[in-house]
């Protein structure tokens, strides 16, 4: 079993109390949605639970139920060694059609050790049609002291006969405060750049992570530059920009966000600038914002927009750049 690199979001105690007691009081569903973006402590949440459930020597804390951590049945859950904890991702692009069924059978028979088995559906939105289908059967007759867990980010990216047969559990982002203080507890680097990352992770500790990286602070200066020079550039410039921007197909999404940071400083720049997330460009956003109305930047804010929802439709990704690049400011 793999975890997927979650971190606690703010909120978690208050979501895991909340499962306490529902569990307790014989009133948790048979099916949960676990809805937020990747980073915030979905699946450690699910995690936790599953050894609360099944601990053998709960304890009360704060007139909260906590695991041990240390009998069997917490080492297994934590080791991903547990029988009764089963944990399906996408093989591949999709969670396909044979690994339903391989879990409807396992799930055919009674849990081996656990009170209560659990089966944590990770990227539960990129199921094919056979294999949601399927799911959907298990979860109108779900079998006994089984509780299933689906992942997603978001509550619509999942079928709507699935999702109506859940309970959701929404996880707020975390807050950039948050973040900021967990860089500086465990990382050597300046408050200055643990404040960047914080604001540009977006509520999200494995973004965080990924900022740290030495291929991200230099594809971050090289974009920020870039943007930084757009009006100055040629049309053949920024389309070879597009184009370089265009070529990593799994970094297009963090990339969008890190432009339309860009754009969102220099808009709130003229009123709040205080709250800036790139304070290390702060003159160069000054200059922008006082080369630029409002009423532009907001109409490049628009365009971003477009081209997020654009991508997620499967519109072809150096296109979309280029449209970006060639309006000008």
């Amino acid at each position: 079993m793999n975890i997927d690199n979650d971190a606690y979001s703010d909120n978690h105690d208050k979501l895991i109390q909340y499962l306490n007691k529902a569990y307790r009081c014989k009133r948790i569903h048979h099916a949960l949605l676990f809805t937020g973006i990747e980073g915030v402590g979905r699946f450690h949440v699910a995690l936790h639970f599953s050894m609360m459930c099944n601990c053998e020597h709960t304890r009360e804390v704060s007139h909260v139920s906590e695991p041990c951590g240390i009998c069997q049945s917490c080492r297994r859950i934590k080791t991903y060694q547990h029988p009764d904890m089963f944990q399906i991702q996408p093989d591949g692009a999709s969670i396909k059609i044979d690994q339903i069924r391989a879990l409807k059978k396992k799930l055919s028979y009674k849990p081996v050790v656990a009170r209560t088995r659990f089966v944590f559906m990770v990227k539960a939105n990129v199921m094919t049609a056979e294999s949601a289908n399927a799911l959907l059967k298990i979860l109108e007759e779900p079998p006994t002291n089984t509780i299933f867990i689906l992942i997603v980010e978001n509550q619509k990216d999942v079928l709507q006969t699935i999702s109506s047969r859940c309970q959701q559990i929404r996880f707020s982002p975390c807050a950039a405060k948050t973040i900021y203080n967990d860089l500086i507890k465990n990382n050597l680097i300046t408050h200055e750049t643990a404040q960047i990352i914080a604001g540009l992770s977006m509520g999200s500790f494995i973004r965080a992570g990924l900022f740290q990286k030495k291929k991200w602070i230099n594809k971050r200066r090289y974009i920020l530059k870039s943007l930084n020079q757009l009006d100055q550039l040629s049309i053949g410039m920024r389309l070879c920009f597009a184009e370089h921007l265009s070529k990593s197909k799994d970094d297009i999404p963090i990339i969008l966000e890190m432009i339309l940071t860009w754009f969102r400083d220099i808009l709130i720049y003229q009123f709040c600038p205080e709250r800036i997330i790139n304070i290390d460009y702060k003159n160069q956003i000054y200059a922008q914002a006082i080369k630029f109305s409002s009423d532009i930047i907001i109409q490049k804010i628009e365009q971003i927009q477009i081209v997020q929802k654009d991508l997620m439709a499967n519109m072809n990704k150096r296109l979309a750049f280029e449209q970006l690049m060639l309006i000008h400011l």
